[in-house]
């Protein structure tokens, strides 16, 4: 009986590393925040998302990505984005520990709008670790949010995306490990 405890003990503490969200800077001050309500066609699950941008990705920590996507491929993107420090700020939903984001860009548009893109790497539940499933291919979470001036907007997200350096195209292509992506509707963006 003591050994099955001590077995029980041991696996959840090896599973807990793997499941668990990154620690989040939550302490830092945001510049930005987004609140969205995000559905997704595909598996029928709906829910709120609170992104918090504590800082915008740097010109040169863009230029950093795509220059290791372009030369050395996607498994070394995924290290370099995790490597970001600080990271850019934090997703979460109501009920649950914040999850690190490592690059947040904002790009203007010509007619007052504004296209942001955040991307960070994916949760990776144990059983799917362990299994090593054909999903583990699909390491990055992406999202895309259009704001009009008014601070509402709408976007989409891919949590489960592959994402490769097309060379004969120059450009990036990315590939949704579901049919679809996460609608994300009624987004709110406010700044403090």
């Amino acid at each position: 009986m003591r050994h099955r405890f001590a077995l029980v003990l041991l696996l959840g503490a090896l599973m807990l590393p793997l499941g668990s969200a990154p620690a989040v800077a939550e302490k830092e001050k945001p510049i930005e925040t987004f609140t969205c309500f995000a559905a997704s066609l595909g598996s029928g699950r709906a829910g709120v998302i609170d992104i918090t941008v504590n800082r915008w990705s740097t010109d040169e920590e863009r230029e950093m990505l795509l220059t290791t996507l372009q030369e050395k491929g996607p498994d070394a993107l995924l290290s370099a984005l995790e490597k970001i420090r600080p990271p850019v700020g934090y997703m979460r939903t109501p009920n649950s520990l914040g999850y690190d984001l490592f690059y947040a860009r904002d790009n203007p548009q010509p007619d007052g709008s504004r296209r942001v893109v955040f991307a960070t790497n994916r949760r990776v539940a144990f059983r799917e670790a362990a299994n090593n499933t054909r999903s583990m291919d699909y390491q990055f979470t992406l999202i895309e949010i259009h704001i009009e001036k008014d601070g509402k907007g709408e976007g989409k997200m891919v949590p489960a995306a592959k994402v490769v350096w097309d060379t004969k195209a120059k450009k990036i292509e990315i590939e949704n490990y579901s049919a679809q992506p996460v609608d994300l509707i009624n987004v709110k963006s406010k700044t403090p």
